[in-house]
């Protein structure tokens, strides 16, 4: 026993003070007595003793040979502060380190479970149902439970490692540990203060927690927030674990807070430049680019031309005989090669059309010219109740009226003239920009009549010389028909 002379407890200890501290006012008093803890700084070392300068109470001496390792080796130099216990006051300060274990030892664990304090132990060993924990020399347990906020994936990673504890039973055969305790507690102090910063629009760093299929889960420090998918990249591929790992340090930017669920949202995009910025100085119309197909819908094809850009490939651009392939390879993100149509940065849209054969990435399309009365060549893409649409290039689609097809009343179009059946046609008008085009097979035929009349007349006029009017000769071309 320490014939130190009582001292009034602490008058409001809290967890905020370190064990040291509280050390430190163990040691204040008129003179030093045999038992107490003390604290000095090296300063001189001979062959046999090192001097400790302990503050104002002079100067003290502990054995060189306490203050070498396992291996032999010196491990304080001149300056270094050390702890010792203080054995004998009487003609000189003698000093031990090796006496901070035992009985002295379980005095400051009794007064860190006292006043609520934290201790610092090693863990050794995993043993049954939790780890076994050296503190100050003295072995103390700790469970599973009580190690970690959550239970690691492996449980072998708390070995050898040094951690703060609170001492949550203590008695002469039995310590017991809880490091989850100081954790919640230290969580619940940085959630307060994370609480203070959460704003919309602020920006905080924070760790990936976890990953799901929707998003991330991100540590603001002792409060989550939420990633979602959408706001992670501006890319629509791939999943949040294709973008983020657990443990990473990333920086968010807070969108929104739920002052009554709690519940945080954040982004990592917002942080990044918009990418439609950029697009227009990349991208041109009647360009071919490659794409990666990203979504199907039941109009079209969304594809991907740059990360966070994407263009519509409509159904309306897909051959009938080309849709089920081109369904099956945006089930697996496959690449694409297609035309720009059309750009509006401000509306955000791009208009694709499946490439035509012969142009590679890179290629610029020029467009059909669509004069009044050019005769041109297209393909049937359906047949309506009014009309016939034929495609006649990417992204040029026009309509044959029912009384411009040229086909006697009542017709059946859609047997006629199934999907992909060529036809020659003339262009009647172009209207709304080029979004509508009016076309004519009755003009084509009215056309090839005239030619094959006048290809007749010159022919007959080699032959018969001018003997016959105009008018003979046209009858004649018309019995001959």
């Amino acid at each position: 026993m320490s014939d130190k002379p009582e001292q009034p407890p602490p008058e409001e200890a809290t967890s905020e003070e370190s064990f040291a501290a509280l050390l430190e006012q163990e040691q204040t008093g008129p003179a030093l007595s045999s038992g107490q803890v003390v604290k000095g700084r090296v300063i001189l070392i001979s062959a046999d003793s090192v001097f400790i300068d302990v503050r104002d109470k002079g100067e003290g001496i502990i054995d060189r040979a306490e203050l070498e390792n396992e291996q032999g080796e010196f491990d304080v130099a001149v300056g270094d502060e050390v702890e010792a216990t203080v054995l004998s006051t009487e003609g000189e300060l003698r000093l031990s380190r090796k006496l901070l274990k035992g009985a002295q030892a379980r005095q400051r664990l009794a007064l860190a479970v006292e006043n609520t304090l934290p201790v610092e132990g090693t863990v050794t060993r995993e043993t049954k149902g939790g780890y076994e924990v050296t503190v100050a020399g003295m072995r103390a347990f700790c469970p599973f439970s009580q190690m970690s906020l959550h239970r690691p994936d492996s449980p072998e990673d708390f070995l050898n490692q040094t951690f703060e504890f609170y001492v949550t039973q203590y008695s002469e055969r039995n310590i017991v540990l809880s490091r989850r305790r100081l954790l919640e507690e230290q969580a619940e102090h940085a959630a307060e203060e994370t609480r203070q910063k959460l704003v919309p629009d602020a920006v905080l760093p924070g760790t990936v927690a976890s990953l799901t299929n929707f998003g991330a889960f991100i540590d603001l420090g002792g409060v989550q927030g939420l990633v979602h998918i959408s706001e992670i990249s501006y890319s629509r591929l791939g999943r949040p674990a294709d973008h983020l790992s657990v443990g990473e340090a990333v920086t968010v930017k807070v969108l929104s807070v739920d002052a009554e669920t709690g519940k945080v949202g954040l982004s990592l995009k917002a942080l990044e430049d918009d990418p439609w910025s950029t697009a227009g100085a990349q991208l041109r119309e009647r360009q071919v680019v490659t794409g990666r197909l990203i979504r199907m819908t039941d109009f079209g094809v969304f594809v991907e031309l740059l990360p966070g850009v994407d263009g519509l490939l409509h159904l309306s651009e897909i051959p009938r005989s080309q849709q089920g392939s081109i369904k099956e390879a945006t089930a697996t993100n496959q690449e694409v090669t297609v035309l720009i149509l059309s750009i509006d940065l401000k509306e955000r849209r791009i208009a694709l059309a499946l490439a035509p054969e012969g142009l590679a990435p890179g290629d610029h399309a020029e467009e059909l010219d669509l004069t009044q009365g050019t005769i041109l060549t297209g393909t049937v893409e359906r047949v309506e109740s009014f009309g016939v649409f034929v495609r006649l290039g990417p992204g040029q689609t026009g309509l044959i009226p029912n009384a411009e097809m040229g086909t006697p009343r009542g017709t059946d179009h859609r047997k006629e003239f199934p999907s992909g059946t060529e036809v020659k046609v003339a262009v009647l008008a172009v209207e709304e920009g080029g979004r509508r085009i009016r076309l004519s097979r009755t003009k084509v035929r009215a056309h090839e009549e005239q030619a094959e009349t006048q290809a007749y007349l010159a022919s007959s006029q080699q032959r018969q010389g001018f003997g016959l009017s105009l008018g003979d000769l046209l009858q004649q071309s018309r019995r001959k028909k």
